[in-house]
């Protein structure tokens, strides 16, 4: 099996692979993006084709297309693997997934069955015919639920368990686990937790149902008194329970479908509900994802940003949407996305606004406002600005938002704003501002590290950058290592590479004067080979072969003059060791002039150095 491991693995086109997820861009012999796993505004995330690796310079996470797929889309290893080898054309020989991974698959593969059994009831059975209506009334498009696999769970107290359970074989303790059935207190015995209800599936951004939530269609019936359930039965929404498999703060309704529009579009568009996901996405904005939950979460926002770094918020037009607007913007701003707000015009969520008619929701998609602009009009929306108290609760609440602005142009622009709404000078604005500048402005006194610990690490950094522009040295490769004497190097991860690099078994890499980048780190010693692969990804040439030339020159210079500079200390502290002391041995004055003659050589040889 490890054997096919490696064969997925040198088949697969992992630039591929990951282009299909995140956005890359040639760089030189490699590609780079903004890193999908943490928030950045320059890009640092690479991929190499040659090493079949990825690497973010930014939050070190690094690793083959297995463990990004793993990491990206939460695969499993086996899934991983089998969706790499269908991709690579690699058939898969004597699989055998873990037990672990076994009764992963048999928990998915039941919501699977779930949804099916729900949007079977909903499309073609005449139990669904009242919901069929329902959504039609909505101006729901057949196309529509199908994309999303609407469904219906009837009202009925088995209708889930007679098909799971009876037909399909599985365990009543399984399905609860999943939260689509809810154990009575009394007997032991279990009921469908979803009854008389529009059935929406949830699913991760690989498109796996991973639970549901269902809408009321009508008035609850009549509970006999032994099926009497909590108050959850009579709410408008009910949510699957957090369970292994769904957590409603990581998820985001719609994003299996709508992940393709984000990306094409390079934004997303995040609303409260279901119904405002499907009638935008029905009115031709398609870029559009919900919340589960009352607010933008972070674990949201991070999966998100996979897609695309700019944001508008479509929270629904009361006093809770805008709570939770002014929540999700802090939260997305501090994770470097780039937040702009839509102002509902017409209804009082996307929904209605979409369905009223879909030319004005694109204009207020377009027309979204900056989140200054949003917090000026919410705020002189809330309180009078004709009152001098009104003036000062709206300059006590903005004064410490525009204070936070870091361009001056910017800021000056909304101090103006805000003077004019208040009818006041534009002075007095900028003084208040000003004043809460100068309050929360803290000074942070950088960390010293101690002087020791900053060289040593400057000079590893030195050795690993050497090292970089030899490894993309192609056809130079051995002529320049021959010239090297691995004790100029002060790391002995380098040192070793270097050594092995100048071994003649290290010839056979380098063929037609193209270098085996791959081949040579596959046989390095493990220990070494994650920073080979980083040195080499770090200075993947982007420059024209001379400008390398010059640059490698120039640090081998550095690498030596470092190696001369450090033997003129050590015998400077010999020398100024064996000076302190009062009377000298004869061996001891022997050793003080050789080493006075040493620094005089080294000396001389540094000043040739530097010339």
């Amino acid at each position: 099996m490890a054997d096919q491991v490696r064969e997925v693995k040198q088949k697969a086109d992992i630039v591929s692979i990951i282009g299909e997820r995140v956005k890359l861009k040639k760089a030189g012999r490699n590609f780079m993006a903004l890193c999908p796993f943490h928030s950045e505004k320059t890009p640092s995330f690479n991929v190499s084709q040659e090493l079949g690796i990825f690497k973010c310079f930014g939050c070190g996470e690094s690793g083959d297309v297995f463990s990004f797929l793993e990491k990206f889309e939460g695969m499993e290893f086996p899934e991983a693997l089998r969706y790499v080898a269908d991709k690579a054309g690699v058939k898969l020989e004597a699989f055998r997934p873990s037990r672990e991974y076994a009764a992963r698959e048999k928990m998915m593969a039941i919501l699977s069955l779930a949804a099916e059994f729900y949007h079977y009831l909903l499309m073609t059975h005449k139990v669904g015919e009242e919901a069929r209506q329902y959504l039609k009334q909505r101006g729901m498009w057949k196309k529509t639920i199908e994309t999303f696999q609407l469904g219906y769970a009837p009202m009925s107290w088995e209708g889930l368990m007679k098909y799971l359970m009876g037909k399909k074989g599985y365990e009543g303790q399984d399905l609860e686990q999943l939260g689509l059935v809810i154990r009575k207190t009394k007997g032991g015995h279990y009921y469908d937790r979803f009854r008389g209800r529009i059935m929406f599936p949830l699913t991760n951004q690989r498109g796996q149902v991973v639970g549901f939530s269902g809408r009321l269609l009508e008035a609850q019936a009549k509970d006999s008194p032994e099926h009497k359930t909590t108050a959850e039965q009579g709410a408008k929404y009910i949510n699957t329970p957090e369970t292994t498999f769904y957590h409603k703060s990581e998820l985001l309704y719609g994003l299996s479908v709508t992940k393709q529009a984000i990306k094409k579009e390079d934004k997303a568009i995040v609303t409260e509900g279901e119904f405002d996901v499907l009638s935008s996405w029905q009115g031709g904005v398609k870029n559009i994802v919900a919340i589960k939950g009352s607010a933008l979460t972070e674990a949201q926002i991070r999966l998100l940003g996979r897609y695309s770094k700019n944001v508008s918020l479509a929270l629904d037009a009361d006093q809770a949407g805008e709570e939770s607007t002014k929540r999700g913007i802090a939260l997305a701003d501090k994770l470097g996305m780039n937040v702009r707000v839509i102002q509902l015009v017409g209804g009082k969520d996307p929904d209605e606004v979409a369905r009223a008619g879909k030319e004005r929701w694109k204009r207020l998609v377009k027309r979204a406002v900056s989140v200054y602009d949003f917090y000026l009009s919410s705020t002189l929306r809330r309180y009078d600005s004709t009152t001098g108290e009104g003036k000062r609760q709206i300059s006590r609440e903005l004064a410490p938002i525009l204070a936070g602005i870091s361009s001056q142009v910017e800021q000056a622009h909304y101090i103006g704003k805000l003077a004019k709404a208040l009818s006041v000078a534009e002075e007095v604005v900028g003084r208040e501002v000003e004043s809460v500048s100068l309050k929360t402005t803290e000074e942070k006194s950088e960390e010293v590290r101690p002087v020791a610990e900053v060289e040593k690490k400057e000079k590893v950094l030195v050795d690993e950058y050497v090292l970089g522009l030899i490894l993309n040295s192609e056809g130079e490769i051995l002529e320049r290592v021959g010239k090297l004497e691995t004790k100029w190097f002060q790391s002995l991860v380098v040192k070793r590479v270097v050594a092995i690099l100048g071994e003649k078994k290290s010839r056979r890499f380098l063929q037609d004067g193209e270098w085996d980048i791959g081949g040579f780190v596959e046989e390095l010693p493990a220990e070494l080979q994650e920073l080979t692969q980083r040195v080499w990804l770090a200075n993947a040439a982007t420059q024209s072969e001379a400008a390398a030339g010059r640059e490698y020159s120039k640090a081998v210079s550095s690498l030596r003059q470092r190696y001369v500079r450090d033997r003129l200390k050590s015998f400077a502290d010999k020398i100024e060791q064996l000076e302190t002391r009062k009377r000298l041995t004869k061996k001891e004055e022997m050793s003080l002039k050789r080493f006075r003659t040493q620094f005089v050589q080294v000396s001389q040889g540094l000043k040739a150095l530097s010339q």
